[in-house]
């Protein structure tokens, strides 16, 4: 370490461990592009030397800060670049994950933004007692898009969301009940000793190989570095963002604020707070969030809708519910025959109002294209307004029939649109495919088939094939665990980029869903850009959800941790997960083994007798033949042409019985048959433990006080107290969470 000097960091060297203090004082250690470049140079000497250990420390009073506003605001007011380059901070966090060192923060005072993405990237974390910490960034309509990746690593989903939605600041002892920090104390100056005795004492090479098998273990994907970067890059070249960071800089005033005024403010306009000096906003309510464009179209009260969840548990009494209250649902038809599909319709048809809204999904099926077409045939003679797409990979002939048979011309020329198509994505590729008017060859085959006429032919090319679309983060059942941070700027720039190039007249809506089962969630999707939001896990566990009581029991009582990952029976040879609930539930174990078994072998005569006994006796309940000669029954009525091939083929055959497990345990918790409970499958996301955990001890803790409308009032109306609070009431709190 001889030799080595930097302009914002001190070091020295200790037994065996590097000391490196963040020092810029005159500026909060606040990160600049000299610091993040001296730290990853200090990282690779680091590495390369004996030491084991790299200690990285701030000042008593404040570990880092993040984004020097101070630097962002001289280069505004000199009409250069604001917006650095966020990929040097992005390889410094992975350096810190993944060096071959253990990197420790020793945390005192506040750590905000990206002061906290340095905490998460080390390997072990300790704080005074008196440490906090925050992510302000959405207070100025940024986000920490870098930082995210490596805080969800360490600490879940939901509390990354938390920290990140609410930008409220937390103390050292529920960061680490988080996880976010290892160990906290009074004296954190012994606490660094205790753990450095044990560190220092480890060889150079065990430390290089344990952290080059984690690199393994936990990865960090070049795609979430896309996003991150790309999203970050956006938010700092955003001239509002950028005038909000220059006046906070130079004024200390948030976007919201106003300087004192000398005389009192218009009538109308809100009330001053005579602590600040501040305007405070009116109260808002919930019928003002989200996007008056959506509650227009769809002729619903609020931005909210209730998502489909299959076999019915988005059942006819919760879409009427929810269109009585004049908010959407939709009809949860996966896997329902197209003639409980055809007596659902007809009954919300008589239960609700001409008017009055509901959808109904509808569920890719490639395996099975004639069942898609029905439900569309069905669809077009309800008389259905809107439809949820879920699954879908590429635009199916049935589904573009149903969005462009909706299409009329109007007096003044304009494309009229009956149907309305909210298109479930969580990938930026499948989105464009919606986002583009429908595939031209499909048009033409529709057009020749009769199903639509020449003049909606014509304008079927200046639409998009999605009216809306539904971008899903890490949720219920089938998902691909994306992080609404990074997605959701994401999707809304690709939406941005493909309006300019169609011309459209006005962009296609972008609705929000996984995770939403809080206010503080939900204000976050808003805040991302949402002009919806979509709940899912919530309303299962409503008086009207079409599941069993012995499932509701079950979820009422679930935490934000209580939920796993499972093989996707629907598409299990591809390995597709599900999310589902494990608490008490041995379904997430027994289907992940059914899946490690049918890689490993490629018939059911492979297995051994134990295994097989285990699978009869304990998953099945009945001999494996039995279960093939039922398998072969259903597939001998709906697939009679695939029969013979998959006969033919011992391990179609083994994953036919291995797919019988996922049907049986999801009719046992429909039917919530009590000795088989360990058995039942039951999708359901982290957004319902964070739920349960917010209406704890109100009304709404029991499930069968969850009325989905008191669900979803409940939810808005305190989204929107939120708001005010955050822009207003709590302008002072804001301030002190922020500096």
């Amino acid at each position: 370490m001889d030799g080595l000097t930097y302009s914002t960091l001190r070091l020295r060297e200790q037994g065996g461990a590097w000391f490196v203090q963040l020092h810029r004082p005159e500026a909060g250690n606040a990160l600049n592009t000299a610091m993040v470049r001296e730290l990853t140079d200090v990282l690779f000497r680091a590495a390369a030397s004996p030491a084991t250990v790299l200690v990285l420390e701030g000042l008593p009073e404040v570990f880092c800060f993040g984004a020097d506003f101070g630097a962002i605001a001289d280069a505004a007011r000199a009409g250069g670049p604001t917006a650095a380059d966020p990929e040097p901070l992005f390889e410094l966090l992975r350096q810190l994950a993944y060096t071959d060192l253990l990197t420790v923060a020793h945390v005192r005072g506040r750590a905000n933004a990206g002061g906290v993405g340095i905490v998460a990237a080390c390997d072990i974390v300790i704080a005074d007692e008196g440490a906090t910490f925050s992510l302000s960034e959405l207070l100025f309509g940024l986000i920490p898009a870098v930082v995210l990746p490596f805080l969800i690593r360490r600490t879940g989903f939901q509390h990354a969301h938390y920290l990140a939605g609410t930008t409220q600041t937390v103390d050292a002892e529920r960061a680490r009940a988080w996880g976010l920090v290892d160990a906290c104390g009074a004296d954190s100056e012994a606490l660094l000793r205790a753990h450095l005795k044990r560190l220092t004492r480890l060889s150079k090479p065990a430390v290089a190989r344990y952290k080059a098998y984690l690199r393994q273990l936990s990865p960090m994907p070049e795609q979430t570095k896309s996003a991150a970067l790309a999203t970050n890059r956006e938010v700092f070249e955003d001239p509002m963002n950028v005038r909000a960071i220059q006046r906070y800089a130079e004024e200390g005033l948030f976007p919201w604020e106003t300087a004192p005024q000398p005389n009192p403010p218009e009538p109308g306009t809100g009330t001053a707070s005579a602590t600040t000096g501040t305007s405070v906003p009116a109260p808002f309510t919930p019928e003002e969030l989200g996007s008056p464009r959506f509650r227009a179209a769809h002729g619903v009260t609020r931005a909210y809708v209730a998502g489909a969840m299959y076999k019915g548990i988005a059942s006819v009494e919760l879409v009427t519910a929810m269109g009585r209250a004049g908010m959407l649902a939709f009809l949860g038809t996966g896997g329902l025959s197209p003639r409980a599909v055809d007596e659902a319709l007809g009954r919300i048809r008589e239960e609700l109002d001409e008017g009055q809204p509901y959808g109904a999904n509808l569920l890719s099926a490639p395996q099975d294209p004639e069942l898609e077409t029905r439900l569309v045939e069905l669809y077009l003679d309800h008389g259905v307004r809107c439809v949820e797409a879920s699954a879908y990979i590429q635009p199916s002939l049935p589904l573009v029939r149903y969005r462009l048979a909706g299409l009329s011309r109007g007096e003044d020329g304009e494309v009229r649109e009956r149907h309305r198509v909210i298109a479930k994505v969580s990938r930026t590729e499948v989105a464009e495919r919606f986002l583009r008017p429908a595939p031209p060859e499909l048009v033409r085959r529709l057009l020749d088939a009769g199903h639509i006429t020449p003049d909606q032919a014509d304008l079927a090319r200046r639409i998009p094939l999605a009216s809306d679309l539904c971008v899903e983060a890490d949720s219920a059942g089938h998902t691909d665990a994306q992080n609404a941070y990074v997605l959701m700027p994401a999707m809304s720039e690709l939406r941005d980029r493909v309006t300019r190039e169609e011309g459209y007249a006005e962009p296609v809506l972008l609705g929000a869903a996984g995770g939403i089962g809080t206010p503080q969630a939900a204000l976050a999707a808003f805040m991302l850009g949402a002009d919806f939001v979509v709940t899912g896990s919530v309303n299962q566990c409503t008086v009207e959800a079409g599941t069993s009581d012995a499932v509701k029991d079950i979820l009422q009582d679930l935490g934000v941790h209580d939920t796993d990952y499972a093989p996707a029976g629907d598409m299990f040879e591809v390995g597709a997960r599900m999310q589902v609930a494990r608490k008490g539930l041995l379904f997430p174990a027994r289907a992940q083994k059914l899946y490690e078994l049918y890689l490993r072998h490629d018939s059911l005569d492979d297995l051994d007798a134990r295994t097989r006994a285990t699978l009869e006796h304990k998953y099945f309940g009945r001999p494996l033949d039995t279960v093939w000669q039922e398998t072969r029954a259903h597939l001998a009525r709906r697939f009679p042409d695939r029969l013979a091939e998959i006969e033919r083929n011992p391990k179609q055959k083994m994953a036919q019985v291995f797919r019988w497990y996922f049907v049986h345990s999801t009719r046992l918790a429909l039917a919530g048959r009590p000795e088989h409970k360990v058995d039942y499958q039951i999708h359901c996301g982290p957004a319902l433990g964070a739920f349960n955990a917010w209406v704890r001890g109100t009304p709404l803790a029991s499930w069968r006080q969850r009325h989905v409308t008191a669900v979803a009032d409940h939810l808005m109306r305190e989204t929107a107290a939120l708001l005010g609070r955050t822009l207003g009431a709590r302008t002072s709190t804001s301030h002190d969470t922020a500096k």
